[in-house]
């Protein structure tokens, strides 16, 4: 063989990435990106993407979250990396940069909070992460109730998960995980902060109120996955990556709202925004998308209520959520009856994003049978209403105990309308075209 070609050969297998190590991301179909200013940085955002087509499409506002103490360091495994940027170690006080999978969820509850589908595992006494370098155990998460070997198992240093108060919910990363190589770093998670000013010792980290519904948003079918980078490196690798734009990690000029996407944090609710649709009472579509919006804490009661009726065989459907204020005056302009209709003056609590509008479904999706349609402005949408067939008084009950158990208050005079019992809020009017984009 020619001397000139094995040189060629030589270089292009230095060139080549190391096998196995994820530079891809079009394989997954839910990211998140953390970006900090610099290595050195502690500050970063946490932006969800999932899969548009071919395409990235942003989930959501930008979430504050903070990292190591001393910024961040690249995964050892990461080919072709800049010989002056940090490299990543046991100890040094630094998050893993790079692209890893999000395996799996763990928490003090014994059973997994509501709206989480990624696989979940209690963190109960006795449960720990080993980082003794040393031991056959390294960057493993034991518990002594796992197999003979483990608990007799000697190692001089470990993370006991169940006395960290701020492990009390947590995404695992699957960093320097199969297999393990003893010192690149070990017992990476995504976990509650102790505040925006308080950095970790090497995970990344946010507030209880964002990272809820981002455990519930994660679906172990889209493969998720954290991409970890200082912005200046994103800009750098993310083609190569198949990475979101850097246009999309900008928020231009996006309003901050307390509101959440309802199927972040109880996926498994039907969503049919009557208001989106001209099957309503005003004939027309008033919304610019079908999304439901509302507050976190009225989203968690939804969840609950959600998970109780799954047991048995059903479903919510929801036909209305955050309303914006502008919407309310026009249903008031309308029907301008309190019975049915809030006074703008005072507000709803559709627009405080904290009432709903819901009914029951099927396993198959099919609604059950209730007292009225939708937005039927009679005496027979009433709870009074008793001349009904046993069925339908009964489903009527099924839902009404269901939503109140969870933490809702029913309206008298429409079956379908339950308030957050004690969540409090703004009067908001952000137009569902900022909302949905």
């Amino acid at each position: 063989m020619p001397c000139r070609l094995i040189q060629l050969l030589i270089l292009l297998c230095l060139l080549a990435p190391k096998p196995g190590y994820p530079l891809d991301a079009s394989r997954h179909r839910q990211i998140v990106v953390s970006v900090t200013g610099s290595w050195s940085d502690y500050r970063a955002d946490l932006y969800l993407f999932e899969r548009a087509g071919e395409g990235w499409r942003r989930v959501g506002k930008a979430v504050p979250a903070v990292v190591g103490r001393a910024g961040l360091a690249w995964d050892p495994a990461v080919p072709d990396r800049d010989p002056a940027e940090p490299v990543k170690h046991e100890g040094d006080g630094k998050a893993p940069a790079g692209m890893f999978p999000l395996p799996s969820a763990m928490g003090f509850s014994a059973t997994p909070p509501a709206g989480i589908t990624l696989p979940y595992r209690w963190i109960g006494e006795g449960t720990q992460c080993v980082d003794d370098r040393a031991s056959r155990f390294y960057n493993r998460i034991v518990t002594p109730k796992d197999p003979p070997g483990t608990a007799g198992e000697v190692w001089h240093s470990s993370e006991r998960m169940w006395q960290v108060d701020l492990y009390r919910r947590l995404l695992v990363v699957g960093y320097n995980a199969e297999p393990p190589r003893p010192g690149d770093g070990s017992c990476i998670f995504i976990h509650i902060w102790r505040s925006e000013t308080e950095p970790t010792s090497g995970c990344t980290a946010l507030a209880e109120s964002e990272l809820a519904p981002l455990m519930a948003w994660l679906n172990p079918a889209a493969d998720p996955a954290l991409v970890q980078l200082p912005r200046d490196v994103y800009r750098r690798v993310w083609r190569e990556w198949r990475l979101p734009s850097p246009e999309l990690l900008e928020e231009k000029g996006k309003r901050d709202t307390p509101l959440v996407d309802v199927r972040t944090v109880a996926p498994e609710v039907a969503v049919e925004m009557r208001y989106a649709r001209s099957d309503n009472f005003t004939g027309q579509a008033i919304y610019d998308c079908g999304r439901c919006f509302l507050r976190l804490q009225t989203a968690e009661k939804l969840g609950r209520a959600e998970r109780e009726l799954r047991a048995r065989g059903l479903s919510l459907k929801m036909w209305d959520c955050y309303r914006p204020l502008s919407v309310q005056k026009l249903f008031w302009a309308l029907v301008p009856d309190s019975r049915f209709v809030a006074d703008p003056r005072k507000g709803s609590r559709h627009n405080r994003g904290t009432a709903v509008d819901v009914t029951l479904v099927d396993s198959e999706g099919r609604e059950l049978a209730m007292p009225t349609p939708f937005d039927d402005f009679s005496p027979r949408a009433g709870h009074d209403e008793t001349h009904l067939p046993a069925q339908v008084l009964a489903n009527r009950r099924l839902l009404a105990e269901t939503m109140e158990r969870a933490g809702f208050r029913r309206l008298s005079t429409e079956w379908w309308h339950y308030d957050d019992a004690d969540a409090e809020g703004e009067v908001m009017d952000v137009p569902f075209g900022e909302l949905c984009r």
